[in-house]
């Protein structure tokens, strides 16, 4: 498979940019997925980014079009210059009950990755309103907004 050098690099400045904690998940399943993104330089075996925990290719293209990331112990902020939005072929991204510092759930999430057809950010202690940009994800057909910290829902008209 055709993998993309820069994508292997955005995951890497994305796993980087997060820190973990074992407290940050109740679920017993849940394990450091990221534990098993490395760099080819140390590791050959590592090249292939595709078959990193978490990390959907598409078989033709190469690029990344899923990110499973739930229950994967990550604590921190997801900022707007994360690069995160630089994997805009993303179709399914999951950062459920991760822990995320009671920020504001990005607005970039819903100008960049317009491709997003799955979106799952439930107990991921975010706060804050939810952004209306969110709206402009056109291919959304799942949504999982789910959550113990409170999230301000926008005029829920035109979120929809």
């Amino acid at each position: 498979m055709l993998c993309h050098e820069e994508e292997r690099s955005t995951l890497l400045q994305f796993k980087a940019s997060l820190m973990t904690n074992k407290s940050t998940s109740s679920d017993p399943l849940a394990y450091l997925k990221v534990a098993s993104w490395g760099s080819p330089e140390r590791d050959p075996q590592m090249s292939n980014f595709c078959s990193w925990d978490g990390v959907e290719c598409n078989e033709d293209s190469g690029h990344v079009i899923g990110l499973d990331l739930s229950s994967n112990y990550l604590h921190g902020s997801i900022n707007s210059n994360s690069s995160l939005f630089q994997l805009v072929q993303l179709q399914r991204l999951d950062i459920s009950d991760n822990n995320f510092s009671f920020s504001q759930i990005p607005s970039r999430l819903g100008r960049d990755l317009t491709s997003l057809t799955y979106l799952n950010l439930s107990m991921s202690s975010f706060s804050s309103q939810i952004p209306s940009e969110i709206s402009y994800l056109s291919k959304l057909s799942a949504l999982d907004l789910s959550s113990y910290s409170p999230l301000k829902m926008p005029n829920f008209r035109s979120l929809v």
